[in-house]
C-alpha cells in the first residue's frame, strides 16, 4: 500500500508500509495530491501549476498550468487526462496529460467544494457549492448529463450502487446537514437521515452501499440503503479529506494537519501516519505491469 501526502508548509511525501520518503518536488506549498497508475501529481498553491512526477522514478516529467483555488485534482483511469475543479473559477477543466494543455472547460455551480470521478471514468458528479444544484458531465468532455436539484445548497456529491448522493446544507433556526439520494430520470432527491451542524466531506465506501461523512459531531459511517448511522469517531469532525481503498479509508484533516488510516468495519483500528500543519492524501492505485498487460493483450 502507498499512500501520497501533500502538506503546504512541510513539502510532500510518499508513504509506503511504515515508512515515509520525502518527495523532491518543486510545488513550494503542495497541496492537492493525486495519483495514476504510472504518475503522481502535486499542485502548488503559489505558482497555481501542477507538478507531475514518475511513480517509477519519482523524477518530475513536467509542469503545467492549474487553475486557483482546488478543490479537487483526479486522474482520468486511462491516464489521458486530469480533472480539477476550482472554487475561485466555479467551474471544472480537463487537461489532456500529454501535452499539458488544457482541453476542455464547464461551469460547476458556485464556490463548489466536492467532484467525484464514476469508476468507468466517464462520468463526472459535481457538487454545486452555495447553490441547490449536483451536475452530472460527461467525461472527458464536460457536456452535462444530467442535473440534480436537491432542496437545499449541495456541498457533497459521490456515486453509490443505486445513483448518487448528496450532502446538502438546510439553512433554518440552526444550520443542518441532510443527506440525499437521487437517480437520472426522477424528478426529485429523497432525504435519507438529517444531521445536526454544518456538512463536511462524502465518501461512498468500496462496497458501494455505505458512505463516509462528517459534521461537527463527528467522522461517521452511514448505511445506505436503510439510512441509519453504524458508527461515530467524534475526534474526526468536519475531517475534509476522506477517500477509500478495499477495507481502508484514509482521512485528512486539515484543521489539525493529521493524516489517519482507519479500517471501515474496525473503526477503532486506526494508525496516524503524518502529522503536519496542513495535510491532504490519496492512496495511489496499483502500478501499471505492461507485462501483465501484455499476456493478456
Amino acid at each position: 500500500m502507498k499512500i501520497l501526502i501533500a502538506d503546504s508548509g512541510r513539502g510532500a511525501f510518499l508513504w509506503k508500509n511504515g515508512e515515509i520518503l520525502r518527495l523532491d518536488c518543486p510545488a513550494e506549498c503542495p497541496y492537492c495530491p493525486a495519483a495514476d497508475r504510472e504518475r503522481l501529481f502535486l499542485c502548488c498553491r503559489k505558482n497555481r501549476d501542477c507538478c507531475c512526477l514518475s511513480r517509477r522514478t519519482l523524477q518530475v516529467e513536467k509542469i503545467f498550468p492549474a487553475p486557483p483555488a482546488l478543490a479537487a485534482a483526479l486522474p482520468s483511469p486511462c491516464g489521458k487526462f486530469l480533472y480539477f475543479l476550482s472554487t475561485e473559477a466555479d467551474a471544472v477543466q480537463t487537461v489532456s496529460l500529454e501535452k499539458g494543455e488544457l482541453r476542455c472547460a464547464a461551469p460547476a455551480g458556485v464556490f463548489p467544494r466536492s467532484m467525484k470521478l464514476h469508476s468507468s471514468g466517464r462520468l463526472l458528479l459535481c457538487a454545486g457549492g452555495a447553490v441547490n444544484e449536483a451536475c452530472l458531465l460527461n467525461a472527458p468532455d464536460l457536456t452535462v448529463r444530467h442535473v440534480f436539484y436537491p432542496k437545499s445548497p449541495c456541498f457533497g456529491a459521490d456515486f453509490w450502487r443505486e445513483g448518487v448522493v448528496l450532502l446538502c446544507a438546510v439553512e433554518g433556526e440552526e444550520l443542518e446537514t441532510a443527506v440525499c439520494v437521487a437517480r437520472p430520470g426522477r424528478p426529485r432527491a429523497r432525504e435519507i437521515q438529517r444531521l445536526p451542524g454544518q456538512p463536511g466531506a462524502l465518501c461512498v465506501c468500496p462496497d458501494g452501499v455505505s458512505a463516509l461523512l462528517s459534521t461537527p459531531d463527528g467522522l461517521m459511517k452511514l448505511s445506505l440503503p436503510e439510512g441509519k448511522l453504524e458508527w461515530n469517531l467524534p475526534e474526526w469532525a468536519l475531517c475534509m479529506g476522506l477517500c477509500c481503498q478495499g477495507q481502508l479509508a484514509l482521512i485528512s484533516d486539515a484543521l489539525c494537519g493529521r493524516v489517519c488510516l482507519l479500517n471501515l468495519y474496525r473503526p477503532w483500528e486506526r494508525r496516524i501516519l503524518f502529522q503536519g500543519g496542513d495535510a491532504q492524501a490519496c492512496f495511489l492505485p496499483e502500478e501499471h505491469n505492461p507485462s501483465f498487460s501484455g499476456a493478456n493483450s
